[in-house]
């Protein structure tokens, strides 16, 4: 056996045992609003590009399983914009990042260095908005989103096993309307080289899950 097939074994059986001692996703949410977010295919949210720091493999392949992992489980009731992360520049990583900065403040307004952020955002969505119209993903020739869900994966620390990473999903739901974060959510996972394929996906799906239906 090829030291690298059995270092993957022992890396699989880790990050089962991580998995299972993993924190728990930290959801917030802003009592302002209404719960659960209903989203549908007539009215749906909006993935937006995600940046993946950290996270093994591919990142190009990552983010396109993760956006074809979000389709099979809410069809045409979220749409990813992964496709086009080559055009939103950094504001996929320094929104994410202000949005952590104020949900760990308990504030759910977009002030500060955020109010700049979320105004970008609102800027580059309604290009985003036209580029889809365009390419037919937005059959609907007056329809603007209204929820973005942002989301960002990072490096995290622990303890370090050969071809398997440690990193912190985070991010939320704004409302575009009123520029403020919906809900947000904090969550430590463990990745196998191997299985980030398959296993990126589903840990998205579930914080996907917590945004649009937080528990109170």
């Amino acid at each position: 056996m090829k030291l690298k097939s059995f270092v993957s074994i022992l890396s699989i059986a880790a990050v089962a045992l991580s998995l299972s001692a993993c924190k728990s996703a930290a959801v917030k949410q802003n009592t302002d609003h209404a719960f659960p977010i209903v989203v549908s295919a007539e009215e749906p949210a909006f993935i937006f590009p995600i940046s993946l720091h950290g996270t093994p493999g591919n990142d190009t392949e990552v983010g396109l399983a993760i956006s074809s992992g979000a389709v099979a489980e809410y069809g045409a009731s979220v749409i990813s914009g992964q496709q086009l992360y080559s055009q939103v520049g950094n504001l996929s990583w320094t929104l994410g990042e202000n949005m952590r900065r104020q949900a760990n403040k308990d504030q759910f307004k977009m002030t500060g260095t955020a109010d700049k952020e979320a105004k970008k955002l609102d800027k580059q969505m309604k290009k985003l908005t036209s580029k889809l119209k365009s390419m037919g993903v937005i059959t609907n020739p007056d329809y603007n989103f209204k929820y973005v869900i942002v989301l960002h994966v990072d490096s995290a620390g622990g303890m370090q096993v050969p071809y398997v990473k440690n990193v912190t999903a985070f991010g939320g739901i704004i409302d575009l309307e009123t520029q403020e974060i919906v809900t947000y959510i904090e969550k430590d996972l463990t990745l196998s080289e191997d299985g980030v394929l398959a296993q990126m996906p589903a840990e998205m799906n579930k914080i996907i899950a917590d945004l649009l239906a937080p528990s109170a």
